[in-house]
């Protein structure tokens, strides 16, 4: 992630989960980073860490790649195993809803409830400053 230091990303993530990576996200915001930012936050059943790795490396690694997608990283809290955080960048609305759509997306949803120990959440952010 060049556009932002992820020690501070994924230290505010561990430190004080989602809201804290909501912080780290407005920096790059104000550091000039335009586009349509998604922080998602996907927890595990306790015994289910594993299975919910498997499932979300590649669909990261897929949704890195579409058109669109300035920006995907998935990241697992330090101390918390199946506690996942991604920070997103898109270039717009129009491209994440591109993304909703893809084959990887309808693939991934259906195998993601046995796993999870609540709904996963979403909170999506529209950049206010930058370039």
């Amino acid at each position: 992630m060049p556009e932002m230091d992820r020690r501070a990303f994924v230290g505010a993530a561990a430190a004080g989960g989602v809201a804290a990576a909501v912080l780290a996200a407005s920096s790059a915001m104000a550091a000039g980073q335009s586009g349509y930012f998604v922080i998602a936050e996907i927890v595990s059943k306790k015994d289910k860490a594993d299975e919910l790795r498997a499932l979300l490396v590649p669909f990261a690694e897929l949704s890195a790649k579409e058109p669109g997608c300035l920006v995907y990283t998935l990241m697992e809290v330090i101390g918390e195993p199946g506690r996942f955080l991604t920070f997103e960048r898109w270039t717009d609305k129009a491209a994440l809803e591109v993304h909703m759509t893809t084959p990887h997306i309808k693939e991934i949803v259906p195998k993601l409830d046995p796993v999870l120990a609540k709904p996963f959440t979403q909170l999506f952010l529209d950049a206010r400053t930058g370039g």
